[in-house]
Order: structure tokens, then sequence, then C-alpha cells
């Protein structure tokens, strides 16, 4: 089991309190003067503390202390989430740790969510993986990932390399149901109880999630911004708007919803500036499946308190986690909380006022 841990050091200074020796003569009386049973202080040297640091226990995917033990020794559980038009409303991300938007065929986007402190009764709808899940599964130790189907070539990546329990509902769908009042493809959805049930039935000893960001609540420099817009394709925009408290989510302009009417909502938004690649896998509509890059380097820009902190993302291989740096090469730190991740490919950048 590993433990996410914060210091918070406590720092201790000593009150010299000198007697009546030291008393104020004919001044009147010092407007902080010790109280009468005060103790008075020897001249024996400070002896500095040698006890640790007090520490508390956070979740590695948020940053937010321990609320439930049992949840924080899970591992990460990621599902595949369809982002069109048909498929709204969804439901469970405003439970997901972490959230990643990515393009896929025809300029769309499709959404993987990644689990581990909260539980969700209701995620979806679930729908087919890609060929970039192998390589966001790894950054998680791979964990659980609930998909509904995949082509040969867009699971082979992950099959390959992901290290993830690869759970489909077209292979085992008993860990997944139909909706009613839903039309199929856009009608499979499952639960954190399922999923998790799975990894505890077909895999043993799954790891626990590791963390893969600097959290602190101290606030980085950077200048203030309100309201991004994030283009994907000339179909598809992701926006954000802080509201003092957390960001609003819209898409394509309009207000993101979730099935409880709720909209969705996060603590930061992280943009990367990410390429892609052709593949040979062709959609019914005759559109290709781009394989989207996330190794590499490349801009990166994080939002969180109403500010922008530019900087970039560095990920030499798919074997390490991704690192975002500021402009002199440190850690950029995320505010404590949940985490979507916007995948914009380039050229395309983000808008911010």
């Amino acid at each position: 089991m590993r433990l996410y841990r914060y210091s918070v050091r406590v720092n201790r200074s000593l009150l010299l309190v000198a007697g009546a020796a030291l008393a104020v003569v004919g001044c009147g009386a010092a407007p902080h003067a010790a109280k009468p049973d005060a103790a008075v202080a020897t001249h024996s040297p400070v002896v500095p503390s040698t006890a640790p640091p007090t520490t508390a226990a956070v979740y590695p995917l948020t940053g937010l202390p321990v609320s439930n033990a049992d949840n924080a020794r899970r591992p990460a559980l990621s599902v595949k989430i369809d982002n069109i038009g048909a498929a709204l409303p969804q439901a469970g991300l405003n439970q997901a740790d972490i959230v990643s938007d990515i393009l896929v065929e025809g300029g769309l986007t499709r959404l993987m969510a990644t689990f581990q402190s909260q539980d969700a009764s209701l995620i979806g709808p679930v729908r087919s993986a890609r060929p970039v899940d192998a390589d966001l599964l790894r950054e998680l130790d791979g964990g659980i990932f609930g998909y509904s189907g995949a082509a040969p070539g867009e699971i082979a990546p992950s099959k390959a390399h992901s290290t993830a329990l690869l759970v489909s509902n077209d292979n085992d769908p008993r860990w997944f149901w139909r909706q009613p009042g839903r039309a199929a493809p856009h009608n499979v959805f499952t639960s954190t109880a399922l999923l998790y049930k799975a990894g505890r039935t077909l895999r043993k000893n799954l790891p626990t999630a590791p963390q893969l960001f600097s959290y602190s609540s101290t606030l980085p420099a950077g200048p203030a911004a309100h309201t991004v817009t994030i283009p994907f394709s000339g179909l598809s925009t992701a926006g954000w708007t802080w509201n003092g408290h957390s960001y609003l989510r819209t898409q394509n302009g309009q207000p993101d919803r979730l099935v409880n009417g709720a909209r969705v909502t996060t603590t930061n938004v992280v943009i990367l500036s990410v390429t892609w690649r052709p593949t040979h896998i062709i959609d019914d509509a005759g559109n290709a499946d781009p394989y989207v890059i996330v190794i590499g380097s490349g801009n990166a820009w994080i939002l969180r308190d109403g500010r922008v902190i530019a900087g970039k993302w560095v990920r030499p291989s798919y074997q390490v986690p991704v690192r975002l740096l500021d402009r002199t090469g440190h850690q950029i730190p995320l505010a404590p909380g949940r985490t979507w991740l916007e995948l914009q490919p380039r050229p395309y950048s983000p808008a911010f006022r």
C-alpha cells in the first residue's frame, strides 16, 4: 500500500519573559505585558525540535485529505465515455478524480473518466476504446479499464503496454447494463461498484493508484483568466468559466449538464498541446481514427483559482508520467481537487479572457 502525504511543519518560538529586572518603570504597563502567573524563562540554550513533521494522508489523484481509507488504497478505475450530442446527458463525471478529453474520428471527442476517491452509481454512456488509452492508463499503473468494445487496432496498444485489467462490455457484459430510454449504442452504463467488483474477481493485487500531479493550496503566480475556449476541430469546442469556487464546463457553446441537471465542474483545468497521427482504422462514415500522442513535450496551460499558469508538459516515454513545468523548470502544483485534462490537438490554441 502506498501512502501519499504532504508535510506541514510546525515552527515553535520561545517567548522570553525577563521578569522584574526588565520591567518598564515610569512608562506605564507594556501593551502586551505578561500575566502575573506567567512562567519566567531561563537562559538555557534552545534545542531545536527533532520531532517528525506533522503529515496528513491525501488521495493520490486529487491531493485532498483522505476521508475513506479503503478508497485511498484502491486502484485507478478508468471508463471510456461517449461525448457526442446523441450521447448527452452523461453520468458520473463529477465523481471522477480526473477526466481526459480526447480527439477521436470526425473531429469529435471522447472522454476517459478516472475514479478512485469517490464512487458513482451511474457512469456512462460507455463507449469503445482508442489507441491513446494505453499511454494514459500506463500513467495510472494500469488499474481497471472499462469500455464497450474496440476494433483490434484500437485496443492493441492497451493490451501491449497499458498493464490495465481490460473489462469490455462486448466480452464480459455482466459488469455493465443497458439503460432504459437510451438508444444504442449510447445506452451502455456501469458503476464504480460493478467495475471494482470486476477488479477483485478477475485480477488479484491490483496496484493502488499512483500520484500523478503535485498539489498545493498556495496559488502560483499567473494572470487572471476567468474563461477559456478550447477548440478541438471545426466541430468540437470545450469551454470553462471560473465562478469563484470552481470551473463550469460548456461544450460547443452550451452549458454541459449531467443526467441530474447539474453542471459539469472541476477544480483544475489542464490543457496540453498535443500532436496526433492518422491510423488505418476507419469508421463507418469513412473517418480515420487519430492516434493522439501524449509522449514527448508541448505547451501547457494550468487553470486554477481563476488564474492561468503557462508552462510545458514533458513525458519522455510511456513508462513515466507527464510532468507540468513552469518557465523555470519547476513543477506547477494543482489545487487540491478534481482535474480535467484537455488534450488539445495542434495547431489549435486556447483563448483566455
